[in-house]
């Protein structure tokens, strides 16, 4: 990580886990970190990472009460600030990744720090720097400018959807911190709106470049393993309806290798891709008027979707296909709502066109 920072005076002392930042003026901060919650005055902010931990805490839900897990937390990292000499108050997040792995923006006098980590769940804190002065109302102001921002950078690069991420399960120790040089009385509306709209674009800046190296945005085989498919399972799923012929490993090799080129095609990928969105908002209830929980009848657009699948791989011979794995649903198909059973059912009907075609 650079270590220029845009307050000058900022001192940064950094090892293997922990990045200490701190000024002999202190820092006014707002935010939900680890450790110096709310709005306050610290003399150091102190980044700790643990690494090769995929938790903080090697404790499960409902193991102990979140009071105790709160308080080893708390305990820990004043250990920390004692081997460490850091000079208290003091506001620390506590991170499950090496605290070096930071994706940093400047502009103009804003500076934003994150760290994310694509693990079991995605974590992600935030610092924002900011060379000014602040009231605390406009403290609240950035605050809630900064998690705007996240939320806005988690859609740009298709992290936020029901299959994949919902921004409410995440790390119980994610962290948002802002800190300014200190507190005034005075801050224009003007100081106050320029400064909000530079955290907003920093820290979106910040955070797509750091979930771009958490492996965002998805390709269509994340987008797939999100609802539950794996392309195994598709295999398995066509391989259940060959008949008449023996199933060898071959035809399995063949189907897999099929699947994959087919997954290569652009019209494949965008009838998956729109098959998934749409299943999301079907389960969502969020088209007025429209309830599609029992596959009724009359919905027959899932099934286009299909044919139009199987249609684009191998040809009319694989929308009659498409019928005989649209009402058998095999496998994995079966497990799927009333959109995406019809578009892999059409996928494997395709592939499996395509492998016996003569």
């Amino acid at each position: 990580m650079k270590t220029k920072i845009c307050i000058e005076d900022i001192k940064i002392k950094k090892d293997d886990h922990t990045t200490i930042f701190y000024r002999d003026q202190g820092f006014q901060i707002i935010g939900n970190s680890t450790m110096g919650c709310g709005i306050d005055y610290v003399k150091s902010i102190v980044h700790h990472g643990l690494k090769n931990r995929e938790a903080p805490l090697p404790y499960k839900e409902g193991e102990v009460s979140r009071e105790e897990i709160d308080n080893e937390k708390k305990e820990y990292l004043k250990a920390i600030f004692d081997y460490k000499e850091i000079e208290e108050p003091a506001a620390a997040i506590l991170s499950p990744t090496e605290s070096g792995e930071f994706d940093i923006i400047i502009n103009e006098n804003v500076t934003a720090i994150v760290n994310s980590h694509n693990g079991q769940r995605l974590f992600m804190s935030i610092l924002v720097f900011v060379d000014s002065n602040l009231n605390k109302k406009t403290l609240l102001k950035l605050f809630k400018a900064t998690i705007d921002a996240k939320n806005a950078a988690l859609w740009d690069m298709g992290v936020i959807n029901h299959f994949s991420f919902d921004p409410l399960d995440v790390e119980d120790n994610e962290s948002i911190l802002i800190a300014s040089k200190g507190l005034t009385d005075e801050v224009t509306s003007d100081e106050s709106y320029k400064i909000m709209k530079n955290i907003q674009a920093t820290v979106r800046k910040a955070v797509n470049q750091s979930l771009g190296n958490c492996g965002y945005p998805k390709g269509v085989l994340a987008y797939m393993n999100d609802v539950g498919v794996v392309v195994d399972d598709l295999v398995d799923a066509g391989m259940e309806l060959v008949v008449g012929i023996e199933k060898t490993q071959e035809i399995r090799d063949n189907l897999k290798k099929q699947i994959y080129h087919s997954l290569e095609d652009l019209n494949v990928v965008s009838f998956i891709i729109a098959g998934i969105r749409l299943e999301e908002d079907y389960e969502k209830h969020r088209v007025s008027g429209v309830d599609v929980d029992d596959d009724p009848a009359y919905l027959y657009s899932d099934e286009v979707f299909g044919m139009s699948v199987a249609n684009q791989i191998a040809g009319t011979k694989a929308i009659f296909n498409f019928k005989r794995y649209d009402e058998a649903k095999p496998g994995i198909i079966s497990k799927l709502g009333p959109v995406l059973d019809d578009v892999f059912a059409g996928l494997v009907a395709g592939c499996m066109s395509k492998v016996f075609e003569v």
